[in-house]
């Protein structure tokens, strides 16, 4: 083969090498619930992080203005704000179990860029005595 094909081929192989571990990178977050967040001290600053927890009843706060979204999660032992710019999911509701991705400011804080709604126990299978049961009530 002549060297240009070469010299194409690893150029090719190059720029595919560098898009996976540049998705991989950007995919590596830290997954916690609020408690493990609050007991981390050593959490790189700047890193992304995937937060699980219910949604603080009462707390949701939609300006539809400014198209922001503030919230508060919190788990058995703590609470953190959460501040989304971007459209409010339809289904977000409080005591509603939810996953935020983004990034931690300050200790109180999370930007989030993704928010992942938990599907209710409401949609679950039933067996179907327990479907009959709820018909007939």
């Amino acid at each position: 083969m002549k060297p240009k094909i070469w010299i194409g081929i690893l150029v090719i192989i190059a720029a595919l090498v560098f898009l996976l571990v540049g998705s991989f990178k950007e995919a590596a977050v830290y997954y916690l619930t609020i408690s493990e967040l609050r007991s981390k001290t050593d959490l790189p600053a700047g890193e992304g992080l995937r937060i699980s927890g219910h949604v603080v009843p009462a707390s949701i706060d939609w300006n539809a203005d400014k198209i922001e979204l503030r919230f508060a999660l919190y788990d058995a032992q703590d609470t953190i704000n959460v501040f989304y710019k971007g459209a409010m999911p339809d289904q977000l509701g409080d005591a509603q179990l939810v996953v935020v991705e983004g990034m931690l400011t300050n200790s109180d804080t999370l930007y989030a860029g993704k928010i992942l709604l938990k599907c209710p126990s409401k949609y679950e299978t039933s067996t179907p005595e327990e479907h009959i049961q709820t018909v007939n009530d």
